[in-house]
């Protein structure tokens, strides 16, 4: 093994010299990154604070990592989801959302539950007593109880115990749907997926920006912004026209130009009227560029090793066996109950796995040309494989239903698509060499059931041809004028992607609509609360 780099350092002038400063700071990073640093001085105290009351979550992690013993008093807070009495005793299951698990208490007094019902929120004390249940280790024979928030007696409570559709709950109940298991494990799952791509950019030392949310400029000029406007003032605000960005590319590669790797993960915003299963008006954009990357492979190696890694620990920590269990729950649940009112397709427990074993294959991703794509999509029609509404052809931007079955039939899993002609994509993008403008460099992921997931590119990097491209697709020239200047003042190659956040929590969660798995859903002509 080769020494660390601290050891190659000489250190003594380092640490003293004001002229070499900087080094004296990196020098001080390595050796704590390498555990060889120590300070002479004691370690400052740190006040004691109150602890917050623990979830249901880390109450389970206690009582089954910790090994507590039956007859351990201990207090629990959660909200009542299913009432059951008996002739002897009386059984209420609460949750409080910190994970897909119920907790059981016991009342050795059936009358004492007579004043609760479902919905309810409450603080109870109890004794812990152990089961001989894998799944449900340990229940509570309740001691006292404290009713913090009560439900009508007179309203039904929303969410009863039976199967509710992703539709019903989204359009019936909005604001109390995280309550329900279905919501709750996206939420769940939703946070957990952050932290891991987080994790994987600081690893690869990344740096998260915060780039702005009003802009100047349409970044992919198709005209599908929202307009910012003050009520208050008769002329702009900004004094020019300022809009909710559609992406935060443009000002990523400013920000990337001195700070080399960049990502965020932030709001976007488009104004198109679709109203599909896979559109938002307002969604979650997980957007990077990168300095010095000039092959696309760069880029798409990048992206495949995000997701790889990312999916690879949330399947380590349990997040998809949380997700299975729900999804086993919820079909029980709907063959019991009967379909009721869904309006959505269901995507089943077999599904998801099969989505997560592709997504982890051993075989790298398949890559093939727009091209190519073109020319397997009118083989398959030609041979009778495939059916399509619209028939591939060169030049046409590829449908929904192309994607969705190079990715299904022809790839089996995740695949990459490039060279796309550069008529179909924005000015930003550099051509293909040796293709003189026909192509450019970039790429679409596309996956079974879903279709496009992710796109990037290599961005045109020379000021002269960036702007010769900007006044040939006829966006406004002046307004992007500060980021064509980028490449006045030491330019380099780079390249980036963009990914509908809310398409990847829907295709790992299995949940069919882009709805359901973002909190408050906004699309053309519908904004509740």
């Amino acid at each position: 093994m080769s020494r660390p780099i601290v050891s190659r350092i000489p250190s003594t002038k380092l640490l003293y010299c004001p002229r070499q400063f900087r080094w004296s700071q990196r020098l001080v990073y390595f050796k704590h990154a390498s555990g060889r640093y120590s300070s002479s001085k004691s370690p400052v105290p740190l006040p004691v604070l109150a602890p917050l009351p623990p979830t249901l979550k880390q109450k389970a992690a206690e009582v089954v990592y910790s090994d507590l013993p039956s007859g351990t008093t201990v207090t629990v807070n959660g909200w009542i989801r299913t009432i059951r009495k008996h002739k002897k005793y009386a059984f209420v299951n609460i949750l409080d959302g910190s994970h897909d698990k119920v907790l059981q208490l016991v009342f050795n007094d059936p009358d004492r539950v007579n004043d609760l019902r479902v919905g309810v929120s409450l603080t109870v004390t109890g004794t812990i007593q152990r089961r001989q249940i894998p799944a449900d280790p340990y229940e509570i024979l309740v001691e006292s109880y404290n009713v913090l928030g009560s439900v009508p007696e007179d309203e039904p409570y929303p969410l009863q115990n039976k199967y509710l559709s992703q539709d019903y709950l989204r359009r019936e109940l909005p604001t109390i749907r995280f309550r329900s298991l279905s919501s709750g494990v996206a939420m769940r799952f939703r946070s957990r997926a952050v932290s891991e791509l987080a994790r994987y950019f600081d690893e690869n030392e990344f740096i998260q920006t915060h780039p702005p949310l009003i802009t100047s400029s349409d970044c992919e000029g198709a005209g599908e912004v929202f307009t910012v406007v003050s009520e208050s003032s008769e002329t702009p605000f900004f004094g020019k026209q300022g809009y909710l960005t559609v992406s935060t590319q443009l000002h990523l590669e400013a920000l990337m130009m001195g700070l080399s790797r960049v990502w965020t993960l932030s709001p976007a915003f488009r104004a198109e009227k679709s109203i599909t299963s896979r559109h938002l008006s307002e969604f979650w954009m997980l957007e990077a560029e990168v300095a010095f990357a000039d092959r696309l492979e760069h880029i798409m190696s990048l992206v495949e090793g995000l997701l790889r890694t990312a999916l690879t620990r949330l399947k380590e920590s349990g997040a998809l066996e949380s997700v299975l269990s729900v999804k086993t729950y919820l079909e029980g649940q709907k063959s019991q109950d009967g379909h009721g009112e869904d309006k959505d397709q269901e995507i089943t427990r077999a599904q998801v796995l099969q989505r997560w074993d592709g997504m982890l294959q051993n075989a790298p991703w398949k890559r093939i040309t727009y091209k190519r794509a073109v020319e397997v999509l009118k083989q398959a029609e030609k041979e009778g494989k495939a059916r399509f509404e619209s028939s591939a052809e060169y030049g046409d931007n590829l449908k929904s239903e192309h994607e969705k079955w190079l990715a299904s039939q022809y790839a089996q899993g995740p695949m990459f698509v490039t060279q796309y002609p550069s008529q179909l994509k924005p000015f930003y993008m550099l051509p293909t060499p040796g293709s003189c403008g026909g192509t450019v460099e970039c790429f679409d992921l596309l996956v079974p059931d879903l279709g496009e997931l992710v796109g990037g590119s290599l961005r045109e990097f020379d000021y002269t041809r960036l702007k010769a491209s900007i006044e040939r697709t006829g966006v406004d020239a002046g307004d992007l004028e500060w980021y064509a200047e980028l490449r006045k003042w030491g330019s380099v190659p780079h390249g980036g992607f963009g990914m509908g956040f809310e398409r990847l929590i829907c295709y790992l969660v299995g949940i069919y609509n882009i709805r359901d798995v973002i909190a408050f859903p906004r699309w053309v002509d519908h904004c509740v609360c």
